[in-house]
Protein backbone atom coordinates (compact mmCIF):
# COMPACT_ATOMS: atom_id res chain seq x y z
CA UNK A 1 0.00 0.00 0.00
CA UNK A 2 2.82 2.40 0.86
CA UNK A 3 4.50 1.68 -2.48
CA UNK A 4 1.32 2.61 -4.37
CA UNK A 5 1.06 5.89 -2.47
CA UNK A 6 4.74 6.70 -3.14
CA UNK A 7 4.28 5.94 -6.85
CA UNK A 8 1.16 8.12 -6.89
CA UNK A 9 3.06 11.08 -5.40
CA UNK A 10 5.97 10.56 -7.81
CA UNK A 11 3.55 10.69 -10.75
CA UNK A 12 1.97 13.88 -9.41
CA UNK A 13 5.42 15.49 -8.99
CA UNK A 14 6.45 14.42 -12.48
CA UNK A 15 3.28 15.73 -14.16
CA UNK A 16 3.44 18.96 -12.16
CA UNK A 17 7.04 19.52 -13.22
CA UNK A 18 6.18 18.87 -16.86
CA UNK A 19 3.21 21.26 -16.68
CA UNK A 20 5.35 24.04 -15.17
CA UNK A 21 8.07 23.55 -17.79
CA UNK A 22 5.50 23.70 -20.60
CA UNK A 23 4.04 26.92 -19.20
CA UNK A 24 7.47 28.52 -18.87
CA UNK A 25 8.45 27.48 -22.38
CA UNK A 26 5.27 28.82 -23.94
CA UNK A 27 5.56 32.16 -22.14
CA UNK A 28 9.18 32.54 -23.28
CA UNK A 29 8.24 31.82 -26.90
CA UNK A 30 5.44 34.38 -26.80
CA UNK A 31 7.80 37.13 -25.67
CA UNK A 32 10.31 36.33 -28.40
CA UNK A 33 7.77 36.46 -31.23
CA UNK A 34 6.58 39.91 -30.09
CA UNK A 35 10.07 41.35 -30.54
CA UNK A 36 11.15 42.54 -33.99
CA UNK A 37 13.09 39.87 -35.87
CA UNK A 38 15.34 40.31 -38.88
CA UNK A 39 16.20 37.96 -41.70
CA UNK A 40 19.07 38.47 -44.13
CA UNK A 41 18.68 37.11 -47.66
CA UNK A 42 20.38 37.15 -51.06
CA UNK A 43 19.24 40.09 -53.20
CA UNK A 44 20.64 39.96 -56.72
CA UNK A 45 24.41 40.07 -56.48
CA UNK A 46 24.36 41.19 -52.83
CA UNK A 47 22.22 40.96 -49.72
CA UNK A 48 19.11 42.53 -48.24
CA UNK A 49 17.12 42.19 -45.03
CA UNK A 50 13.57 42.05 -43.79
CA UNK A 51 12.13 42.87 -40.38
CA UNK A 52 8.95 41.34 -39.04
CA UNK A 53 6.98 41.67 -35.83
CA UNK A 54 4.65 38.89 -34.68
CA UNK A 55 5.20 37.18 -38.02
CA UNK A 56 4.00 40.23 -39.99
CA UNK A 57 6.43 41.76 -42.50
CA UNK A 58 7.21 45.33 -41.51
CA UNK A 59 10.23 46.22 -43.66
CA UNK A 60 11.75 44.57 -46.74
CA UNK A 61 14.99 46.23 -47.78
CA UNK A 62 16.71 44.93 -50.93
CA UNK A 63 19.10 47.89 -51.14
CA UNK A 64 21.28 49.89 -48.76
CA UNK A 65 19.03 52.58 -47.27
CA UNK A 66 20.27 56.14 -46.89
CA UNK A 67 22.27 56.27 -50.12
CA UNK A 68 21.34 57.23 -53.66
CA UNK A 69 20.67 54.42 -56.13
CA UNK A 70 19.82 50.75 -55.81
CA UNK A 71 22.91 49.16 -54.30
CA UNK A 72 22.58 45.87 -52.44
CA UNK A 73 24.67 45.18 -49.33
CA UNK A 74 28.12 43.79 -50.24
CA UNK A 75 27.99 41.13 -47.55
CA UNK A 76 25.53 39.64 -45.11
CA UNK A 77 27.29 41.14 -42.07
CA UNK A 78 26.58 44.67 -43.29
CA UNK A 79 22.91 43.77 -43.77
CA UNK A 80 22.81 42.36 -40.22
CA UNK A 81 24.39 45.53 -38.77
CA UNK A 82 21.87 47.82 -40.45
CA UNK A 83 18.88 45.59 -39.62
CA UNK A 84 19.97 45.54 -35.96
CA UNK A 85 20.24 49.35 -36.03
CA UNK A 86 16.71 49.59 -37.44
CA UNK A 87 15.42 47.17 -34.77
CA UNK A 88 17.07 49.28 -32.04
CA UNK A 89 15.33 52.37 -33.39
CA UNK A 90 11.98 50.54 -33.45
CA UNK A 91 12.48 49.33 -29.87
CA UNK A 92 13.24 52.91 -28.76
CA UNK A 93 10.16 54.20 -30.61
CA UNK A 94 12.24 56.19 -33.11
CA UNK A 95 11.71 56.48 -36.84
CA UNK A 96 13.54 53.50 -38.38
CA UNK A 97 15.16 55.49 -41.19
CA UNK A 98 18.88 55.08 -41.83
CA UNK A 99 21.10 58.08 -42.55
CA UNK A 100 24.54 58.37 -44.11
CA UNK A 101 25.82 59.06 -40.59
CA UNK A 102 24.35 55.72 -39.41
CA UNK A 103 26.06 53.93 -42.30
CA UNK A 104 29.38 55.62 -41.52
CA UNK A 105 29.22 54.75 -37.81
CA UNK A 106 28.40 51.12 -38.67
CA UNK A 107 31.24 51.08 -41.26
CA UNK A 108 28.95 49.84 -44.04
CA UNK A 109 30.62 49.31 -47.41
CA UNK A 110 28.61 51.08 -50.14
CA UNK A 111 30.83 49.93 -53.02
CA UNK A 112 31.71 46.26 -53.45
Amino acid sequence: MTTKINNYYRCIKLYSTIAVLLLLTSSCNTKQTNAPQSTVYRAGSGFGYSISIKGKLLIKQDFIPGIEGNTAFCDSLDAVKVSNCVIDKIKHKQMPGITQQDLDSLKIKTKC
